[in-house]
């Protein structure tokens, strides 16, 4: 009996000495591209330029603006996250929210970036899509077969019936993603810009 009474108090002792955190799970939304769009306060091809995991409370990647499609100017430098993972000199497609207050380094000493305006990625992430030359697609040669594309989570955004992704619906995917030709998907993009005219 000892022995079950001390470890109860040692369990009550590390509950009063550790931090309480609350952690929610939500699941990422299904969203049509034309309504992710809408969701967005900015819609842009950028290239990652920099990072920082260290400095804020959450990961904070700069970027350039390549092409805008809504709520920025091309060249324009822009900063976002909060998910781990993207490539620094890679290309995105990203779909952005804008944050009310911008995002301050967690010490004045460690600046970072300093305190800068900040947009959140959104739907658990998937409104961030990679850009890479790949293999996938359809033709008779390689030629036809190789192609810069834009990696679209087709579970959670659907695209127009119209748009052909690869691999088809039909094969499974890591996470239900699937490439789309790049020059496609901008095309679609800038459609959608053209119709919020």
């Amino acid at each position: 009996m000892p022995v079950s009474i001390s470890i109860l108090a040692i369990l009550v002792q590390l509950t009063f000495a550790q931090e309480t955190r609350v952690i929610t799970i939500t699941e990422p939304g299904v969203y049509e591209l034309s309504d992710l769009f809408k969701q967005a306060d900015t819609v842009a091809l950028v290239k990652v330029v920099s990072g920082d995991t260290e400095t804020y409370s959450v990961a904070v990647y700069k970027a350039e603006i390549v092409k805008s499609f809504k709520g920025a100017a091309v060249g324009e430098t822009i900063y976002f996250g909060p998910f781990l993972g993207e490539r620094l000199g890679w290309e995105y497609v990203l779909f952005l929210r804008n944050v009310a207050k911008p995002i301050v380094p967690k010490t004045a000493s460690n600046g970072g970036y300093g305190t800068v305006h900040y947009s959140e990625v959104f739907d658990e992430g998937y409104s961030s899509m990679m850009v890479s030359y790949e293999c996938v697609f359809d033709g008779k040669d390689t030629a036809q077969q190789c192609d810069d594309g834009v990696r679209v989570c087709t579970d959670y955004i659907r695209l127009p019936k119209t748009v052909r992704a690869f691999p088809p619906v039909t094969e499974n995917t890591p996470f239900g993603c699937r490439w789309v030709r790049k020059s496609v998907f901008v095309s679609l993009l800038e459609d959608l810009a053209n119709s919020k005219k």
